[in-house]
């Protein structure tokens, strides 16, 4: 085997932060007098970082989030209905091993969305895969696939994300069929490992009855829900409801980079 430059090597091990990296750290390496081992570990280390910073990156962008928040930033001292310490059951890879689904009900802006994007990232940055929707998005993308016979194939994108994010149950009017499709993504991930679900509703979920069409089924996809979930009410004022210079660190999301 010919010898080859160690960028080439690099490249064909496909391994690029360490490529554009290793000439700088050697200096740093020589300078500090790192050993071989702790040179490459250095380097190896970068390598993963920055892998795994484009992994949690492209899994965001593909879960759909409408902007980001993290749990550092969601606010608790303002939000004081839910405390931090009842969520470690739905924290990272604790979200998809337990299985757990949680229901988030309460009136509009007091950051129910903002609180499930945060779980869902926090589901991604331990390696998890997660969706958001919004249940009118879901309802409507369903009822579609079924008229057009792609229902397999549509059911499949709301089956295979270990985290799925369902926003605004009730916020709108759903068609006759809203039970009907919304049962089989509720029951199949039931079913199928435990996968759990995160949902925001403005309404007592005991009433979803209304909501979906349908007493029975909705009743059906609550037991599912709170078989191994619960509900938490959120309570209190509107982030929205403060003006700008006064709005609390929650206001402040951050759009999903594209790209």
């Amino acid at each position: 085997m010919s010898a080859l430059p160690l960028e080439e090597y690099l490249r064909r091990l496909r391994l690029p932060t360490a490529r554009r990296r290793y000439q700088e750290l050697e200096q740093q390496a020589l300078a500090e007098s790192w050993s071989y081992g702790e040179y490459l570990e250095r380097l190896a280390a970068e390598e993963l970082a920055d892998r795994q910073e484009r992994r949690i990156a492209q899994a965001s962008r593909k879960a759909g989030f409408p902007f980001l928040k993290t749990l550092e930033e969601f606010d608790f001292s303002f939000q004081t209905s839910v405390n931090r310490r009842l969520l470690g059951p739905y924290l990272g890879a604790a979200l998809v091993s337990g299985g757990r689904s949680l229901v988030l009900w309460g009136p509009p802006g007091v950051g129910k969305t903002a609180l499930c994007i945060a779980l869902g990232y926090n589901a991604i940055q331990e390696g998890a895969s997660a969706r958001f929707v919004s249940c009118t998005e879901l309802i409507g993308e369903l009822v579609q696939a079924r008229a057009k016979g792609e229902w397999e194939k549509a059911l499949a994108g709301y089956l295979t994300p270990e985290g799925l994010v369902v926003d605004e149950v009730g916020y709108l009017n759903y068609g006759p069929y809203a039970a009907n499709v919304l049962f089989p993504v509720v029951d199949k991930r039931y079913l199928h490992g435990q996968r759990p679900l995160l949902l925001t509703t403005n309404k007592d979920p005991q009433q979803w009855g209304a909501v979906l069409h349908d007493a029975d089924l909705s009743a059906a996809i609550l037991d599912r829900l709170l078989h191994r979930g619960e509900i938490v009410k959120l309570s209190g004022r509107s982030y929205r409801q403060y003006r700008p210079g006064q709005a609390p660190a929650e206001e402040k999301e951050r759009e999903v980079v594209n790209g």
